[in-house]
């Protein structure tokens, strides 16, 4: 997402939505059959019992340099600058945490607040690279509440109509009446996740 292609009233809309599709790729992540059939080969259960495929993902906002990096053999797309130096760094600290994602306090306040409140604070800290210290957040999502992807699955569709599918997705998402903190409560696996979370956790949480 680039925030500097939507009117400046959208942007925290852009902002939500790039939390939130993270949040459905955890979901759907933790879901997939082909990754849970892949959990339970004998070799991996006998060496790593019990293994479940986890992600962390570190989520911030700035500016950065995109371009194609390599040579006549092989040309790689890649962002280079400090600010992807960071998310690089959210990323890592996940396993720290304990959380599947971290998110800067940049792209927190870019949110609308309906959304960011549903943010827990995790830490405040100064990373490498940068001057000031920054707050961190998580969103809470427990994935072993979610159930494995039970229905057929559609294979071999063209790239075209996932392009086209896409773009017509992202033009309802931008209605003016898509809430994104709706999501948390209508759909049903972002629910399933965060039901664990109740108000007592939070309040334990800061103590």
């Amino acid at each position: 997402w680039q925030l500097s292609h939507f009117e400046k009233e959208v942007r925290p809309k852009v902002a939500d939505l790039s939390v939130m599709a993270f949040i459905k790729v955890v979901a759907e992540l933790s879901r997939d059959r082909d990754l849970a059939a892949l959990c339970e080969h004998p070799l991996l259960q006998s060496r790593m019992p019990d293994f479940r495929v986890s992600v962390g993902f570190g989520l911030h906002l700035g500016w950065a340099i995109a371009g194609a990096i390599g040579s006549e053999f092989k040309i790689d797309a890649s962002y280079l600058s400090p600010h992807v130096n960071l998310a690089i760094q959210l990323e890592a600290a996940t396993q720290d945490y304990g959380v599947t994602m971290l998110l800067s306090e940049p792209l927190v306040r870019s949110c609308n607040p309906a959304f960011s409140r549903h943010f827990r604070p995790v830490d405040h800290v100064q990373l490498a690279g940068s001057k000031n210290a920054t707050q961190l957040f998580t969103v809470d999502l427990d994935t072993s509440a979610l159930s494995l992807d039970v229905l057929s699955k559609r294979r071999g569709l063209a790239a075209r109509s996932v392009a086209n599918d896409g773009a017509l997705a992202k033009l309802d998402f931008m209605r003016e009446e898509y809430e994104v903190h709706q999501q948390l409560a209508l759909d049903k696996h972002v629910r399933q996740m965060r039901a664990p979370f109740v108000t007592g956790f939070f309040q334990e949480f800061e103590r």
